[in-house]
């Protein structure tokens, strides 16, 4: 049985698919409204298969837009050709909407786009094992935000993190921990303790513990996390609370806390179905990770019923051939092979009475 949270080695590849990295916090009130702003590429990546999404975007880009959309589109053309095992086609993309959004001190909203799409670079590079060109290009960037906009601004808060990730990855704890405490001053200095992006920052450094094995240390850093955003009302329905909630489940079905794992599952799926509805690919991982701990819990009836509704979503949206299709299609059969099994057991048991 497999979940699909990817951590140890793997931590920014989940950024890429959740659209998560460097976003700012957008209230419950006016979540109807950005939403109805999405460009339909945007719209598209994470629901539908990523070749529609790609040709999506592709013909949006064709169409009268404005040049904040042109950046939206290409950013998320690029996604979906990572997605795609294209990253040299990604990152030319990305190299493209940066010439649209450039980093300007009086236009904070253009700089942070160019610095997410250069960090999406760096973390490419990294993705493919180009260490060295990843360091160097998340440096650069880092020197240009510095000395374009300050070393305290939030784009240079967004490298920092990156770096944090990039330097756990390698092992470097102490350049590491640097990095992320830079970020995590630069978000609280700017935005507050409590604001999504600054969490964020702790949630990525507690990932960056995972990676370097500190499976202790970041458990304690997930739990202190849930206890702030599971008492914070602003972020009941926030998908950086299932993301939160998520990570600490894997630890404790890790540790064989399958009662506490299962109850955060159970709250970040409903968190995700909240947040973008009942056939979203991000619903699907929550469904299937909930269906493994109560798979390990002995509570098949219920494993079987997240277990199909992820296979349905997934096999929808991204094929029979996808492997998070068939990592939950695996999944459940395992679970229909363990309901089996008892009934056979059972069965046996009242032959023999």
């Amino acid at each position: 049985m497999t979940t699909t949270m990817v951590f140890m080695k793997r931590a920014w590849t989940f950024s890429f698919f959740l659209g998560l990295f460097a976003l700012a916090y957008v209230p419950t009130a006016t979540a109807q409204e950005a939403s109805s702003n999405l460009t339909r590429c945007e719209s598209s990546f994470g629901k539908d298969a990523v070749g529609i999404t790609v040709e999506t975007c592709r013909l949006e880009l064709t169409g009268p837009i404005t040049q904040a959309k042109r950046v939206k589109i290409l950013e998320t053309l690029g996604k979906a050709y990572l997605a795609q095992n294209e990253a040299d086609l990604a990152i030319s993309t990305w190299n493209e909407a940066s010439q649209y959004s450039p980093l300007n001190r009086e236009d904070q909203a253009a700089a942070e786009a160019w610095t997410r799409l250069q960090v999406l670079i760096g973390q490419t590079y990294a993705q493919a094992d180009q260490m060295e060109r990843a360091e160097a290009h998340f440096q650069k960037t880092l020197g240009t935000v510095e000395q374009s906009i300050g070393r305290y601004s939030l784009p240079a808060g967004m490298v920092q993190d990156a770096l944090g990730t990039y330097y756990a990855l390698q092992n470097k704890a102490a350049e590491s921990e640097a990095a992320f405490k830079r970020s995590r001053i630069v978000y609280e200095i700017r935005l507050g303790k409590t604001n999504a992006r600054t969490l964020e920052t702790r949630m990525n450094h507690a990932v960056g513990l995972l990676d370097m094995e500190k499976e202790q240390e970041a458990l304690e850093s997930f739990q202190i996390l849930a206890e702030i955003i599971n008492s914070t009302p602003n972020y009941k329905d926030e998908p950086i609370r299932a993301e939160i909630l998520t990570f600490l489940g894997t630890l404790q079905m890790r540790n064989d806390q399958l009662q506490e794992a299962a109850r955060n599952y159970q709250t970040a799926f409903e968190v995700r179905q909240a947040a973008f509805g009942p056939n979203d690919i991000r619903t699907s991982q929550s469904l299937n990770n909930l269906g493994v701990v109560l798979y390990r819990a002995g509570d098949l009836k219920r494993a079987e019923v997240a277990l199909s509704r992820a296979y349905i979503i997934r096999a929808d949206a991204l094929g029979n051939e996808d492997p998070l299709t068939l990592s939950t299609q695996k999944n459940l059969q395992a679970v229909i092979a363990a309901q089996n099994a008892a009934k056979t057991g059972l069965s046996e048991s009242v032959k023999r009475n």
